[in-house]
C-alpha cells in the first residue's frame, strides 16, 4: 500500500472535523504506528463508522479510502475509549516534509535574500544588548507568511543545510510546530518538534488569575529552555542562534483569555538576555502571525524582567515595531528551470504540460503521480471548505468561497485584510505584503487551480461531491461581491474584470465541447470570436460557425488558436510606450503553455490585458500577443473605436510587433456594424501572413451570461451618486441651451439598454431641465 500523500494543508479542515469532539492534548503516548494494519488494531463500531463517514465526507477515491483508513488507524490512541474521539494529530494532505530532500532549487535568490534578512535582524536587534539604547523591534523575530505549496519549508531546510548562506557567527535549527505528520519512511528534516498545546484545561476565555496565567507562561519558558539546551544539538559556540519554527500558525490559539498565548510567550522568551543570542523565524499561512505588535505582554512577564537586575531573567525592552516580514517566494514556475528526470506519463495533454508553470508543490506531486487523486482536496481548499453534514460541502453559503474561485480566474481586486488573510491561509491566494492591519494579495499563475475554477463555472461539471454552477450564477455572485463592498476592482473599473471573465466564459464553451476533462486549454480563434460577437450564444442559427466539425490540430494545415484560462496581474511598466518586448517568443510561449493572460499595470495608457496566440503552419509554430484595450462606456462611437484601432496598429508596427489588437467596447448600446473593423475570415488570413491586425469587438448587451446587464446594474448606482456629486457643475453648464456636456451619452458611464432611462439619466435630464428655467421655479 502506498504512503498517503496529498497536498499539505496548514489550516487542515479535516483536522477540525476529526477532533471537534476531542480535548486538545499533546500527549502522544500509545499512538499506533503507521505500519500497523486494520487487522492488528481492534476498532470499536463507532470508530469504524467515523472512518467511513470521514472518507465519504471528503469524497476520496477508492485508492484513497484504503490509504486514509490506514492513516486514521495509525492516529487512534490505544487509550481512547470514547467512540469516535481521535487524538489531536494533524491529518495533513501531504506530509509536511513531502519530497523536500529530493527536489532541487531552481535558483538561490530566496536563500540569499532570506539569509540577509536573518543577519540584519540579528545584528540590528542584539547590537543594542550591551548599551542603554533600546531596540526598535518588539522582539528578535520575523514571519515568513505565504500560501500553501509555495516552498516555505523547503526554504528553511535549504537555509539550515547550506552553510555557505550562514554567516560565520550564525547557526540555525529547524523546528516543527504542532503534531504534524512527517514521512515515517524518510529521515526527518527537523531538528526537533515543539508541541503547540499547553494544557487540556486551556480555554479561550479567561478562567484563571493573573498569578496562574504567569505560571502557565513560565511553563512555556521552561519548555523553550529545554528545547534549546537539551533537544537541539548545536555544533558550534556561535554568537547567534536561529530558531526556524515551521507551521507556526499552531501557536496562535487563544488560551486563558489571551490572544495567541503561546506565540506571545515565545516572543517574550526571545527577548531574554542569555549566553547565546536567539532570533526566530515563524512560517505559516496565517497573516495573524504579523499582528500583536502593540498588545501589552505584561501579564506574562517573568518576575525579574529588568536587564539591570540580578536573577535568571533579564529582558531586552520591548520595542514598538515589528521587523519586516518575509513573503517574497518567487517559486511560481520554478520547476521549468530545473533539469530533472520525469516519470514517463501517458498524459500528454496541454493541462499536464502546463502544471510545471504553476505552484511548485503541484508540479512535484504531478511528477510523482500524486496530484490527480488529490484534486478534490485541493478544490476544497480553494472553496475555503469548513465542513458540512452527510458529506455535503456547504461552500455556496460562503461568499468568500465564490470570491476565491472568481479571483483565481480574474483577480477581482482589493479587499479587507480579514478576507485577504482568509484567502491566503485557507486557499491559494498569494500574499505580496503583510503588516499589522494591512495585507495585499494576488493570484499567481496556477494551471491546476485555474482548471478547477474553470470546471466550477459549469453546471454540468462535478468533482467528488462538489458540483459546478452555471456561468450566470457566477456573474450574479460577482455582482453581489462588488455591490456588497467585499471587494473593489484594483483599477477602479468593473469593466476590465467583467470583459476578461466574458472572454474566459466564451472560451470555456469551446473547451467543454473539445474535452470533458478540461485538459485542452487552446481553442480556435475564429470560433471563439464568433461566440464573443454573438454574446456567447451557442444556438447555431446565431453562431453558425459552431456547426463546423471539430478537427484535430495535427490534421490542420494551418490554425490560429488562443490558450487562456485565467488572467493574472503583470505590474511591469515595460509595455507603456514600447511594445517590442511583447514579441519575445519564449515569453509568449510560456503564456500560451500555462494558459495565462495578464492585466497590465493600473495606468497603462493603451493596453489593458494581454494573452498569447499560436499560429501554426504545418509543423512550424509562431506566437504573437493579443492586445486588449477595454473601453467601458455608455457611448463609444464607431469613429472613436476606429481611431483607437488605428492607434494600436500604428504603435504595434512601430514596435516591430505582429499582434492582434482588439478594442473591446463593453457596456455600450451601440452595436457593431460595417463601420467597425470586425473579425472576419480576412483577419484570420492576415494573421497567418504575419500581419498586424486591429479589430473592434462590441460585447452584446444581451449576452447569455448576463455580464452586460450586471455591468449596468453595478454602474447605475455609481452613476446616480456621481450625478448628485456633480450637481453644482451641472448647474454651471445650464447657461447654454442643450449643452453637449449634459448629453447622457458622454456624461455617464452606465449604459441605457432599450428605451427605459436609467435612474442617473433621469436625474440628469430632470435636473438640467429644471436648472435652465428662468425665472426660478415657483412652488406656489
Amino acid at each position: 500500500m502506498s504512503n498517503p500523500t496529498t497536498e499539505k494543508d496548514d489550516n487542515s479542515n479535516m483536522e477540525e472535523d476529526l477532533v471537534e469532539e476531542t480535548e486538545r492534548n499533546d500527549n502522544e503516548q500509545g499512538v499506533i504506528t503507521a505500519a500497523q494494519t486494520s487487522d492488528e488494531v481492534q476498532l470499536s463500531q463507532q470508530q469504524q463508522q467515523a472512518i467511513i463517514d470521514f472518507v465519504e465526507k471528503y469524497a476520496l477515491t477508492d485508492n484513497d479510502n484504503d490509504v486514509m483508513r490506514e492513516r486514521m488507524i495509525s492516529l487512534i490512541q490505544k487509550n481512547v475509549h470514547t467512540g469516535t474521539c481521535l487524538p489531536n494529530l494533524k491529518v495533513s494532505l501531504l506530509y509536511v516534509d513531502y519530497k523536500i530532500t529530493e527536489s532541487d532549487l531552481s535558483h538561490n535568490c530566496e536563500l540569499l535574500s532570506f539569509a540577509k534578512h536573518v543577519e540584519t535582524l540579528a545584528t540590528e536587534y542584539w547590537n543594542n544588548s550591551n548599551s542603554n539604547e533600546s531596540p526598535p523591534y518588539v522582539a528578535p523575530y520575523f514571519c515568513l507568511i505565504q500560501s500553501s505549496g509555495m516552498g516555505k519549508t523547503k526554504l528553511l531546510y535549504e537555509y539550515r543545510q547550506q552553510k555557505k548562506f550562514l554567516a560565520n557567527n550564525v547557526e540555525s535549527k529547524l523546528i516543527l510546530v504542532g503534531n504534524v505528520h512527517t514521512d515515517p519512511m524518510n529521515e526527518s528534516i527537523y531538528d526537533a518538534k515543539y508541541a503547540a498545546s499547553t494544557t487540556e484545561n486551556a480555554d479561550s476565555k479567561r478562567n484563571i488569575s493573573d498569578e496562574q496565567l504567569n505560571e502557565e507562561a513560565q511553563k512555556i519558558y521552561n519548555r523553550l529552555d529545554t528545547l534549546v539546551t537539551n533537544d537541539l544539538k548545536w555544533e558550534n559556540n556561535t554568537t547567534f542562534r536561529v530558531l526556524l519554527f515551521d507551521d507556526a500558525q499552531f501557536l496562535l490559539k487563544d488560551e486563558f483569555g489571551m490572544k495567541a498565548f503561546q506565540f506571545r510567550c515565545v516572543r517574550m522568551w526571545l527577548r531574554k538576555i542569555q549566553k547565546y543570542k536567539y532570533v526566530a523565524v515563524f512560517t505559516g499561512t496565517n497573516s495573524g502571525l504579523a499582528n500583536f505588535a502593540i498588545e501589552t505582554d505584561r501579564e506574562i512577564e517573568p518576575p525579574s524582567n529588568s536587564r539591570r537586575m540580578d536573577g535568571d531573567w533579564k529582558l531586552m525592552p520591548k520595542g514598538s515595531i515589528l521587523f519586516p516580514h518575509f513573503v517574497m517566494l518567487t517559486t511560481i514556475g520554478c520547476q521549468v528551470q530545473i533539469n530533472r528526470v520525469l516519470k514517463s506519463s501517458s498524459d500528454c495533454s496541454e493541462y499536464n504540460n502546463a502544471i510545471i508553470h504553476g505552484r511548485p508543490l503541484f508540479s512535484i506531486m504531478n511528477d510523482h503521480g500524486d496530484l490527480e487523486a488529490k484534486l478534490p482536496i485541493i478544490l476544497r481548499r480553494m472553496l475555503l471548505f469548513r465542513g458540512g453534514e452527510k458529506g455535503k460541502v456547504n461552500w455556496e453559503m460562503n461568499l468568500n468561497a465564490w470570491f476565491s474561485i472568481l479571483a483565481t480566474r480574474v483577480q477581482m481586486g482589493i479587499t479587507s485584510i480579514a478576507v485577504a488573510s482568509d484567502l491566503v491561509a485557507k486557499g491559494y491566494a498569494n500574499m505580496t505584503h503583510v503588516s499589522p492591519g494591512f495585507a495585499h494579495f494576488t493570484y499567481l499563475p496556477d494551471p491546476v487551480c485555474a482548471r478547477l475554477a474553470m470546471g466550477m463555472m459549469s453546471d454540468g461539471w462535478k468533482l467528488g461531491n462538489i458540483k459546478g454552477r452555471s456561468p450566470s450564477d457566477w456573474v450574479g455572485k460577482l455582482g453581489q461581491i462588488y455591490s456588497s463592498g467585499l471587494c473593489q476592482p484594483e483599477k477602479g473599473d468593473f469593466g476590465e474584470v467583467l470583459a476578461a471573465l466574458y472572454f474566459l466564459l466564451c472560451g470555456d464553451i469551446l473547451r467543454h465541447r473539445c474535452d470533458d476533462d478540461l485538459k485542452t486549454f487552446s481553442v480556435d480563434l475564429d470560433l471563439c470570436f464568433a461566440l464573443l460577437m454573438n454574446g456567447g450564444n451557442t444556438d447555431v442559427t446565431k453562431t453558425p460557425d459552431l456547426k463546423r466539425p471539430r478537427m484535430d490540430k495535427e490534421k490542420k494545415q494551418s490554425s490560429v488558436t488562443l490558450s487562456c484560462i485565467q488572467f493574472c496581474h503583470n505590474y511591469l511598466r515595460s509595455y507603456e510606450t514600447n511594445w517590442s518586448t511583447l514579441c519575445d517568443q519564449q515569453f509568449l510561449q510560456q503564456l500560451y503553455a500555462s494558459g495565462t493572460g495578464f492585466f497590465t499595470f493600473a495606468v497603462c495608457p493603451t493596453i489593458d490585458a494581454v494573452f498569447a496566440l499560436c499560429i501554426r503552419k504545418g509543423t512550424s509554430e509562431k506566437y504573437i500577443p493579443c492586445l486588449l484595450s477595454i473601453k467601458s462606456h455608455n457611448y463609444f462611437s464607431h469613429d472613436m473605436a476606429q481611431e483607437l484601432c488605428h492607434e494600436m496598429k500604428i504603435q504595434a508596427e512601430n514596435s516591430n510587433l505582429q499582434a492582434l489588437c482588439i478594442v473591446v467596447v463593453f457596456g455600450s448600446s451601440v452595436q457593431s456594424n460595417n463601420d467597425d473593423s470586425t473579425f472576419s475570415s480576412d483577419t484570420y488570413s492576415l494573421l497567418e501572413n504575419e500581419e498586424t491586425v486591429a479589430v473592434v469587438l462590441r460585447i452584446p448587451v444581451d449576452d447569455v451570461f448576463g455580464i452586460s446587464s450586471m455591468y449596468q446594474q453595478l454602474t447605475s448606482n455609481a452613476d446616480l451618486m456621481e450625478v448628485y456629486g456633480s450637481h453644482s457643475f451641472i448647474r454651471a453648464h445650464t447657461g447654454k441651451s442643450n449643452s453637449p456636456a449634459l448629453d447622457p451619452k458622454v456624461a455617464l458611464r452606465a449604459p441605457s439598454f432599450g428605451s427605459n432611462m436609467t435612474p442617473a439619466e433621469s436625474l440628469l435630464d430632470t435636473l438640467s431641465e429644471q436648472l435652465r428655467q428662468s425665472p426660478p421655479y415657483n412652488c406656489e
